[in-house]
């Protein structure tokens, strides 16, 4: 594996689901869940797409490990809603993809939001059904979602999970 992205799932605290690999799960006493076979991602997936393979990031899922945190339904980058991302759920993110990252030997560099690489890609905001701003904020704000703000998240992002990578040295 070459890279891990970070995403939410824009539903409740329990629903999982298959495009990830895993999925952190409750707000508090989190639950980490195997969702898909990382093998499956383990080739370039745009050779024979009809394969299974955990689609989490448009035209970046070759090589590539898909985490997220069960949360965020109805959520708008001004308002969280009912199911906002928890700290216990960050942590665990960051856990989750620090391990991984070890293990596989993954750059933290390597370790990004769906929201950065749809900054990259061109699909990143807040309208309309093929636009993504997961995970480009942490707190609701009434200021306009910007892409410099989805780099800062990643960044928060790869620090918190390089300290984690730290601890377990």
């Amino acid at each position: 594996m070459r890279s891990i992205s970070l995403h939410w799932t824009g539903r409740d605290y329990e629903s999982v689901f298959p495009a990830y690999h895993f999925c952190v799960s409750r707000p508090d006493d989190v639950l980490v869940t195997y969702t898909h076979d990382l093998h499956e991602n383990m080739r370039d997936v745009r050779l024979d797409p009809s394969l299974p393979y955990a689609a989490h990031t448009r035209a970046r899922n070759a090589w590539s490990i898909g985490l997220s945190i069960a949360a965020m339904r109805g959520a708008t980058p001004q308002d969280f809603g009912a199911y906002p991302l928890t700290e216990p759920q960050l942590d665990g993110l960051c856990q989750v993809a620090a391990r991984l990252a070890a293990f596989y030997g993954i750059d933290v560099a390597a370790i990004r939001t769906h929201a950065e690489a749809a900054v990259d890609d061109d699909y990143f905001g807040a309208g309309g059904a093929d636009v993504r701003w997961d995970i480009a904020r942490l707190r609701p704000s009434p200021e306009p979602l910007v892409p410099d703000e989805a780099r800062t998240t990643g960044d928060w992002f790869r620090n918190r999970i390089e300290s984690f990578m730290a601890r377990a040295r």
